[in-house]
């Protein structure tokens, strides 16, 4: 028997809100669970199992369940930073850099193994 949440998710809480429902997979552990990613006006507002999904039928564990705070965490990053000039890896010294710098060093690195791969 299927959980029945506490409050509504479709419900639109605002009037004239767009509320929609997005099925995808989780990509917070390996197991790639089917979850409904639930949207008002574009943003996430809510996450929960997918009960048509093969795999997990409705089931998502904490992680899947905070998978919001992927998009929404003041703590995430949200500018490319590299590790300080003369600091040891592990040493959690970073230093923002541009878009561009943070592209070319991929760029490189992975001309690098293309070349030798």
């Amino acid at each position: 028997m299927a959980h029945k949440p506490l409050h509504d998710p479709l419900r639109s809480p605002v009037p004239g809100a767009i509320t929609e429902t997005r099925n995808t997979t989780c990509y917070m552990c390996a197991c790639r669970c089917g979850i409904r990613v639930h949207l008002r006006n574009g943003e996430v507002r809510y996450i929960d199992g997918n009960p048509d999904h093969p795999l997990n039928k409705g089931v998502i564990c904490a992680k899947g369940s905070s998978g919001i705070m992927k998009q929404y965490s003041p703590a995430r990053l949200t500018r490319p930073f590299m590790r300080k000039p003369g600091t040891e890896r592990g040493a959690g010294q970073f230093v923002q850099v541009s878009w561009n710098e943070a592209f070319s060093v991929l760029e490189q690195r992975l001309r690098k193994i293309r070349a030798t791969d």
